[in-house]
């Protein structure tokens, strides 16, 4: 029998007592295996068949006690296969988590984007268990202290923002609050753990001299110049404008319409173009046809190639270089400052609220029906670039 010796507070906890034949009346195979989560162990006893020749029984029995020690060796343990109790490996909820999500955004329920911010969170949990030599099995043995662990192994060693830090905990909170609804674990171990107060953004509202310099792309960048247009006058997003048809735009009604599979929120919303920008959007949609893209690759000209959402901020990267603009001025700042323009010109705040499809300005959605049209009021604001 293996030199196996309880573990003290001085010793490291084996995971398992290698398998043996004991020849009584009747023939076993008897192992030990680590109980999920606590420094205990389990027998586990396994009959060997009745043969015969006992020769041939002795020679069945060792390849039994072979096949159970190289599995234990390599990390298996039989509490995967313990049907009364609900242990579950990490790795199998974990598999089970991302094709979830899968199925989800191949039903529109999800975008792609969350998916592979997915993949990221639960890459950077697996990287922690290698670099720290924590590698857990069982979902259950990932608790309250591991989860600490993990967090400060993000933030001091890692070096992560507090923005990061609360996007791994407000992503981990939901991984665990799914887990706990399938019956996995009991407990969500991230409940204890508390955001981090963020930093203000540093993007900031542009200034008279940066709308100046922007206005100068309507010359040498025209359809990028638009295209900034749409996030500044309709509160388009980046990735939603990559997703644009030249038929989302009805110039007569002055509405560009959001399919829900598109847009943030996964809601069909339509959003109105003001006086202001429609000209701009006519000469943009000369020569496009409905079914292409409105901003595609070839140029950010209306086109057949969809154009990837970090395009949009590669341009604008470099029209702050070549203008010399201060970072803090970033591409969505073209949107705050939009939405605080129309607030400024007298434009009341739901009018705002519907057009920049928020459920912010606090619990006007609750109570209101989003655009069924384009808003007139928006439509002659009085705000311009």
């Amino acid at each position: 029998m293996s030199n196996f010796k309880k573990s003290t507070s001085a010793t490291i906890f084996i995971d398992y007592i290698p398998a043996e034949l004991r020849q009584n009346q009747d023939w076993i195979i008897v192992y030990y295996a680590k109980i999920p989560a606590r420094n205990k162990l389990k027998r586990f006893r396994n009959r060997v068949p009745k043969i015969s020749s006992k020769k041939e029984r002795l020679k069945f029995a060792r390849k039994m006690v072979v096949s159970i020690n190289n599995k234990l060796e390599n990390g298996w343990s039989p509490f995967y296969e313990e049907k009364n109790l609900n242990y579950k490996s990490y790795d199998q909820v974990k598999d089970t988590f991302l094709k979830v999500q899968e199925k989800e955004v191949k039903d529109g329920i999800k975008r792609s984007v969350s998916y592979r911010s997915y993949l990221s969170y639960l890459k950077k949990l697996d990287e922690f268990q290698v670099t720290k030599s924590r590698q857990v099995k069982f979902l259950i043995e990932i608790d309250n202290s591991f989860i600490h662990d993990f967090f400060d192994y993000l933030y001091i060693e890692k070096g992560y923002s507090p923005r990061t830090y609360n996007n791994y905990l407000q992503f981990l909170s939901s991984f665990f609050i799914w887990a706990k609804s399938k019956g996995y674990i009991k407990q969500n171990p991230v409940e204890s753990i508390k955001p981090k107060p963020e930093k203000k953004k540093k993007r900031e509202i542009l200034t008279n001299d940066v709308k100046s310099k922007l206005k100068k792309l309507r010359v040498n960048n025209f359809n990028y110049y638009v295209l900034c247009m749409c996030t500044y006058y309709c509160f388009i997003r980046r990735t939603e404008l990559t997703k644009l048809k030249v038929g989302d735009v009805d110039l007569s009604n002055s509405s560009i319409t959001i399919i829900g599979e598109n847009s943030k929120n996964k809601k069909t919303d339509i959003v109105t173009i003001p006086n202001s920008l429609k000209p701009l959007l006519r000469r943009h949609l000369l020569k496009g046809k409905n079914d292409d893209f409105l901003f595609s690759k070839n140029k950010f000209l209306p086109g057949k190639t969809q154009l990837a959402p970090k395009k949009i901020s590669d341009e604008w990267n470099k029209f702050r270089k070549v203008y010399n603009i201060e970072n803090k001025y970033q591409w969505y700042s073209l949107k705050d400052t939009g939405i605080t323009d129309l607030l400024n010109s007298g434009i009341p705040s739901l009018k705002v609220r519907n057009q920049a499809r928020h459920h912010d300005l606090k619990m006007t959605e609750t109570y209101t029906q989003r655009n069924i049209s384009s808003d007139n009021t928006v439509k002659n604001a009085d705000f311009n670039f």
